[in-house]
């Protein structure tokens, strides 16, 4: 069965943010010390605390969420990763890299104190982007491959430098049954590069809990698979519950069938001025939790990902509106 925080918490954690918004709207504003449960009943929070962590544990639908922690100033609270939501179980930093000693901060107590994991994404397809776009017009001779091992390099050296809890491994590569031999072969030749450095690398450092992120389907050697925690479906693209289904569909492996997420897109889509809307209207937070809350393929979806909420903040009625009713909705308070 799964379970929520209990409402009591939930309260608790309410109070947390019953900060005004305009106090965080100018930079000055930011040094003024604001009360909180935390200082005030210090014992009070270190329970709810405790009960977070012990929520961590139990069985639940799994949150992931990608957070833009692009901006190092702070201008409101929005820019502040501790301020998000406390039931998110894993957070991914879009930028993994510069990190500040106050992000630094933040990271830990999100980890020690909160129970969340904190990871990063290594994405094929957006290296492969990358090389064609930047690297190959201006230096021709140097092959994908070589710019891969070289960048995968650089991105696994980040897990040493900070300290995460794992990575996410991107991967939406493409269907390969109309390729003719010699695109096969390249196309396999950098999967190959890709997932065989990071299986060499993960088999020498023990402890890194891997994510999968993208088209499972598309992977000619799913080996790596059996090696990730959860597989996460990229419904970043779609703009109906139908179209998760047929995500779903394509990307379903029965010997997966226990690790199952989608994510869903935190920005406009494409052709659209609405933010996080699908074309009925209907917020793309809300659409994968309903979705996630029916069985699919005939199995229970384990997890929901959100890439890039934290424009979600800024709402009048309560911050990170969408992500809050999301969670709710997959995870309800025990009455």
């Amino acid at each position: 069965m799964k379970k929520g925080i209990n409402i009591g918490a939930l309260l608790l954690a309410a109070t947390l943010t019953l900060v005004s918004c305009s106090d965080w709207t100018d930079v000055d504003n930011l040094k003024v010390e604001y009360g909180n449960v935390e200082q005030e009943n210090p014992e009070l929070y270190a329970q709810y605390l405790s009960s977070l962590r012990a929520y961590r544990q139990s069985d639940h639908t799994q949150v992931y969420a990608w957070y833009d922690n692009s901006v190092k100033v702070p201008v409101s609270r929005a820019h502040y990763l501790r301020d998000i939501p406390d039931s998110i179980d894993v957070v991914s930093l879009i930028y993994p890299d510069k990190l500040t000693q106050s992000e630094l901060d933040q990271i830990a107590e999100l980890q020690e104190q909160k129970g969340m994991k904190v990871i990063y994404t290594i994405d094929f397809d957006r290296m492969k982007s990358d090389y064609t776009n930047n690297i190959a017009p201006h230096d021709p001779d140097r092959t994908f491959r070589s710019y891969l091992a070289d960048s995968l390099s650089y991105a696994l050296s980040l897990l040493k430098k900070y300290p995460y809890d794992g990575i996410c491994i991107g991967y939406a590569g493409k269907p390969t049954t109309l390729m003719d031999d010699a695109e096969r072969k390249e196309y396999m030749e950098n999967e190959n590069c890709f997932i065989g450095i990071l299986q060499d690398w993960c088999s020498r450092n023990e402890g890194v809990e891997l994510t999968f992120l993208g088209s499972p389907e598309n992977l000619l050697d799913q080996s790596i698979l059996s090696e990730c925690s959860m597989i996460l479906l990229d419904g970043r693209t779609t703009v109906s519950s139908n179209e998760l289904t047929t995500v779903m569909t394509k990307g379903y492996l029965p010997e997966c069938a226990d690790r199952y997420g989608m994510v869903v897109s935190g920005l406009p889509l494409v052709g659209t001025n609405k933010y996080s809307t699908y074309t009925d209207g209907t917020p793309a937070t809300d659409a994968v939790a309903a979705w996630a809350n029916m069985p699919q393929q005939g199995i229970r979806i384990r997890a929901v990902g959100v890439y890039d909420f934290s424009g979600d903040y800024f709402n009048a009625d309560n911050s990170y509106k969408n992500m809050r009713n999301m969670i709710t909705t997959l995870n309800p308070s025990i009455k």
